[in-house]
């Protein structure tokens, strides 16, 4: 079973001239982060202004915005499009990752409070169901869930939009993988998924902050490895052809 995926027909029009720009970046950012988009997804200024229905100026300044956030790359004819994926930018991306998510981890486990565990234990329970009904877009929602609230909780803001870059910037790579899941659910790896999620959560119910970031930055390696074991077989498999 394989659930539909974010569209651009899930845009909300805009129409305050104050924040259009705000919101059409918003938007574009809060889908690139999901994985909305596949690598090398095209994006024309008149086709996303008719879908928000506003002018072609705020679509190209978040454009713009999206492409100076390295989250889009734009031709010399102007098309804005989600940059290809490589396993040196995989490898590159991870390891900025773990340094900075496994430390943010660290510093919000003791502001965890009895709330957020629950609220925790709430997103795994729904990230498990989602795995074992392969929901593949509820699963990707709940896992961003589940980290974002843990970072929140450290009360960072250069931290969390340091966090919220590198996921950004790791869109293609979500959506590359999530096209592969209903394959890999039927797998061996379906049991794993939220393996380390719940590591994480045991370790924020023990006060066990060194635990907490190991598990965080181990979650970001395993799915590291898997993706890189994919795309290294997929160009195997294309030599091949």
């Amino acid at each position: 079973m394989h659930d539909s995926k974010f569209s651009t027909g899930d845009f909300k029009p805009v129409s305050s001239r104050k924040t259009v720009h705000d919101l059409v970046y918003e938007q574009l950012r809060d889908a690139l982060m999901s994985g909305a988009f596949e690598a090398q997804k095209a994006f024309t200024i008149a086709s996303l202004s008719e879908r928000f229905q506003t002018s072609h100026m705020p679509v190209r300044e978040a454009l713009r915005r999206l492409a100076s956030e390295n989250a889009l790359s734009i031709s010399a004819a102007g098309t804005a499009y989600v940059p290809a994926i490589t396993a040196a930018e995989l490898r590159d991306i991870s390891r900025a990752r773990i340094i900075v998510e496994g430390a943010t981890a660290k510093i919000a486990g003791p502001n965890m409070t009895p709330q957020d565990i629950a609220a925790l234990e709430t997103i795994l329970e729904h990230h498990h169901a989602s795995a074992s009904a392969e929901r593949n877009t509820e699963m990707t929602a709940a896992n961003r869930a589940f980290h974002f609230h843990i970072y929140r909780a450290a009360g960072s803001p250069v931290l969390l939009s340091q966090i919220e870059n590198l996921w950004l910037r790791s869109g293609p790579y979500v959506r590359f993988l999530s096209d592969r899941m209903g394959a890999l659910l039927k797998t061996e790896h379906k049991a794993g998924f939220t393996d380390q999620h719940a590591a994480m959560l045991e370790a924020i119910k023990n006060g066990d902050w060194a635990m907490l970031g190991a598990a965080c930055e181990a979650d970001i390696r395993t799915s590291r490895d898997l993706l890189l074991e994919i795309l290294a077989e997929e160009e195997r498999t294309a030599e091949e052809a």
